[in-house]
């Protein structure tokens, strides 16, 4: 329910997500014990009981999504990608240090059900673009050692990503290491080539482009800074 505020969520959705549609002989006991200790805990939280509203299909969170902490987070990375975009990278920096703070662990690590652990992963997936972003924005900020450990993990979780493959080279390139962010090209040349028959995309080869032909005013419009442009 805290996923959809606002909307009825039946009681056989409920039992469906809840049980993998074989609920005990108890479950409406079960439903209703449920609702009264959920609708305790939101009077904890300083809401009002009628916070989880009953209806005959079924119940209804009465919570507003600034009030939710998933929205609350997406609203954030929303609004870092938004700054990331515009090269504020300081401040998309701070702002993303507040959201990923957010976080406690892995989403529904507590539930038994096949189907709540399926959309606990779904915003686990949501954590991990996140730090995907992180990287990038160190990218930003010149803070490449950092940028180079994140994203050449996150490239062997996931080497079909051509954009993670352009934020590990300009990370390459910024500090140094030019050798090794062609290298970067190449393999994922080779990998693109030989898992999925693509060639990579026309912004990663203006960017190895770029770095060889060492054309400073190119590679600030891909994002990488330079000498002199280096933020904190």
């Amino acid at each position: 329910m805290a996923l959809k505020p606002g909307q009825v969520t039946t009681k056989e959705a409920i039992i469906e997500d809840s049980w993998d549609g074989e609920p005990p002989l108890t479950v409406s006991g079960q439903l209703q014990t449920s609702a009264w200790m959920i609708r305790t805990a939101l009077a904890e939280a300083g809401l009002t009981r009628d916070a989880l509203g009953s209806h005959a299909l079924g119940y209804e969170l009465r919570v507003p999504a600034d009030r939710i902490d998933v929205f609350v987070f997406r609203d954030a990375v929303r609004h870092v990608r938004e700054l990331h975009a515009r090269g504020q990278f300081q401040l998309a920096s701070e702002r993303l240090d507040g959201a990923l703070a957010m976080w406690r662990g892995s989403a529904l690590t507590d539930v038994t059900s096949a189907r709540l652990r399926m959309k606990g992963e779904g915003l686990d997936r949501e954590r991990t673009a996140a730090a995907e972003l992180r990287a990038l924005i160190d990218v930003g900020l010149g803070h490449y050692g950092e940028a180079i450990s994140q994203l050449s993990e996150l490239v062997d979780h996931d080497p079909l990503r051509e954009d993670l493959y352009a934020g590990l080279m300009k990370a390459y390139y910024g500090e140094g290491r030019q050798a090794d962010a062609i290298r970067v090209f190449h393999r994922a040349k080779e990998i693109l080539r030989e898992q999925i028959g693509i060639n990579p995309g026309a912004r990663l080869r203006e960017l190895m482009q770029a770095i060889l032909q060492q054309d400073e005013q190119l590679l600030r419009a891909t994002g990488v800074p330079l000498s002199g442009d280096r933020v904190c």
